[in-house]
């Protein structure tokens, strides 16, 4: 297991008062692990500099040990690198002050972190990390990309991971570059295997496939696992939708978030990479005792579906799907905290004074469900509801399981 290992020293203090403290701490970490490292540091110049000498992308963890106080604005800088986290406190020099400041920081990050104040508890929590890897690298090593903005009414958005942006003003480069043939060939299947084409007409049909190839291209080009866009800017300045897009993303595996919203494009990846599913990104349109009617203007295409326009705006391409009944789960992510509901999906609606596709889901318990959610969007995933809370837990979110 290979482990970089960093010290944090105070600019009020001096590296030499603590050299050999640090050199018996790494020659006892070597004597069980491969390390890399061994770096003092002391301001954001320090961590650049570290950085440039080892590749801690490539290290199965990293050791952080603050010597003193007063280290957590250059410590907290290795949340970049998206690996687990243990960090080394001891009871002298605020050490343990500044560790438990820097755990909350990484968590609140999702990178996983133990806060530990001997050699014993130590190599425990590293061989823990190693026990878990193939698990945390599949939610650790995750690329995604916002294109365009958040929209600006998902005033609860919060969100701390690292992610790719890319303009509008790129994506607009994109489409340019595409051709019509390119659009229509995109979607000429999708067209032939719909139930119903309602208020689109050709021009709209491929306008939608142009927008398709032209995020793929991105997604290539930019090496991007999943994605978010903030399509209503689209809608606004170009009368056409990336809804049909999204669809047929979520459908072949890769997940597509609408709206800009980050937080929920990372429940889509986990149950993605974790369970091989997609998921449908939701507005909660109405609920009751025992249920709950969740709708939008794209879902993934795997079931019967209608082409339609998008709702609000009467223009583009949206799709109106008809999604598997059965046993489910609507989850809703908003930065480390999370919360999932056991559900059954049990028909679909058609009111056209909603989005397109129109799930109704029965829920025990719904009204203390809304009460207790935090925010709009959810999704909609065919996951047992205890299996993914487990899983939610071990990757570090703070989960209410209803």
């Amino acid at each position: 297991m290979k482990v970089g290992v960093v010290f944090g020293v105070s600019e009020l203090a001096s590296p030499k008062a603590f050299e050999k403290k640090a050199s018996e701490f790494i020659t006892n970490l070597a004597k069980e692990f491969e390390v890399v490292g061994g770096f003092f540091i002391s301001s954001k110049a320090d961590f650049k500099e570290a950085k440039e000498g080892v590749n801690f992308n490539e290290v199965d963890a990293v050791v952080l040990y603050p010597l003193t106080g007063g280290t957590e604005g250059p410590l907290k800088e290795f949340a970049v690198f998206r690996r687990p986290v243990v960090i080394y406190g001891d009871p002298f020099n605020n050490s343990l002050a500044a560790g438990i400041e820097l755990r909350e920081y990484f968590r609140e990050r999702l990178v996983p972190s133990t806060l530990v104040k001997d050699f014993n508890e130590l190599k425990a929590a590293l061989l823990g990390y190693e026990d878990m890897k193939e698990t945390l690298d599949k939610f650790l090593k995750m690329r995604i990309g916002l294109i365009g903005r958040v929209s600006p009414w998902l005033i609860n958005e919060k969100f701390e991971l690292p992610y790719t942006k890319i303009s509008l003003k790129k994506f607009y480069e994109y489409y340019d570059a595409t051709t019509e043939k390119e659009g229509w060939e995109a979607v000429e299947e999708i067209v032939g295997k719909a139930v119903e084409i309602k208020e689109p007409g050709r021009e709209d049909l491929v306008r939608a496939g142009r927008i398709y190839v032209a995020i793929k291209r991105i997604l290539e080009d930019y090496r991007l696992d999943g994605f978010t866009i903030g399509c209503f800017d689209i809608v606004m300045k170009s009368k056409m939708t990336p809804c049909l897009a999204l669809a047929m993303f979520n459908a072949q595996g890769i997940p597509a978030a609408c709206e800009g919203e980050l937080n929920s494009l990372v429940g889509m990846m986990i149950v993605r990479r974790f369970f091989d599913k997609p998921a449908f990104m939701g507005n909660i349109a109405d609920f009751g005792e025992d249920y709950i009617i969740l709708a939008h203007c794209t879902a993934p295409l795997i079931g019967r579906y209608i082409i339609r326009s998008h709702f609000e705006s009467g223009t583009g391409v949206g799709v109106d799907v008809q999604l598997p009944k059965g046993k489910a789960s609507l989850l809703k992510i908003r930065g480390r905290k999370a919360v999932v509901a056991g559900v059954e999906v049990v028909g679909q609606e058609h009111s056209d004074f909603r989005c397109r596709t129109q799930m109704k889901l029965r829920v025990e318990d719904a009204m203390d469900f809304i009460d207790g959610t935090l925010g709009n969007h959810h999704l909609l995933v065919y996951v047992d509801s205890e299996v993914l809370a487990d899983l939610l837990s071990e990757l570090g979110f703070e989960v209410m399981l209803y």
